[in-house]
């Protein structure tokens, strides 16, 4: 399958929102490709490009395997689905996390959060990723700590301070809880999660590991920081662990 460009500006709305949808979708299927939110916890929004406060985001009881883009739903700020199949309604928690996000930062398209191996141990640590590994320069000056207690986000109140910890960065992590990435494109957001977690396994593999010096990290983010790094990595993995990326529709 072609690498899909970034988001042409000779894209009609309904083309952008499709193509939108069609990697949030593809974005699901990945993180279920490692067995991430196997148990159902963990969301991936992406922004409509028309109703920029309304997110598309997987309807609940869909297996993350299964997902497509017909079983996304848009979801307004009041949380009313006002598009897609409103069946078993959608994970709340999702809208309570990511509408804030998406609120304070007009320049990403989407947030991704799951529990994974590696990331939510570290979260547990309430640190950040470790300048360590190659996958890691990616997050240098560039991760925040959200050290809040409130593991269930019942509520957007909940959401707002983890938009404040997120601030400009990428990466946030939630203590005792797991890890959340955003871009300026849902392929970023899912490619640098996959990134975070890969930092994120050899901190908790490698705990005395030598940490890099502060002007390597920096050196080594110019060429991996940017938001194509996170979009060209989504693209190897929907070819290397995608058996059928077409079935999302």
């Amino acid at each position: 399958m072609p690498f899909e460009l970034h988001e042409p500006a000779d894209l009609t709305i309904e083309q952008l929102r499709l193509q939108r949808k069609r990697q949030a979708a593809l974005g699901y299927r990945i993180f279920a490709s490692f067995g991430w939110g196997d148990d159902g916890a963990g969301h991936i929004t992406a922004r409509d490009p028309e109703l920029l406060d309304h997110l598309w985001v997987l309807r609940q009881g869909v297996a993350f395997r299964n997902a497509t883009i017909d079983e996304l739903v848009l979801v307004a700020p009041d949380q009313s689905i006002i598009e897609g199949n409103d069946a078993n309604g959608f994970n709340v928690t999702s809208h309570n996390i990511h509408h804030p996000i998406h609120c304070a930062r007009p320049d990403i398209v989407s947030a991704a959060h799951t529990h994974t191996g590696y990331g939510t141990p570290l979260a547990a640590l309430c640190t950040p990723i470790s300048m360590v590994s190659q996958e890691a320069c990616a997050f240098h000056n560039d991760q925040a700590v959200y050290l809040g207690e409130n593991l269930d986000v019942v509520d957007a109140d909940g959401g707002q301070p983890i938009a404040d910890a997120l601030g400009d960065n990428k990466l946030v992590f939630l203590a005792n809880h797991g890890m959340l990435t955003v871009g300026a494109t849902v392929a970023s957001a899912v490619g640098f999660f996959v990134m975070a977690e890969r930092a994120a396994e050899v901190c908790m593999k490698a705990p005395s590991a030598r940490v890099v010096s502060d002007e390597a990290a920096a050196q080594t983010y110019t060429s991996i920081g940017g938001d194509d790094t996170g979009w060209v990595v989504f693209q190897y993995l929907v070819e290397s662990r995608l058996d059928a990326p077409e079935d999302v529709g």
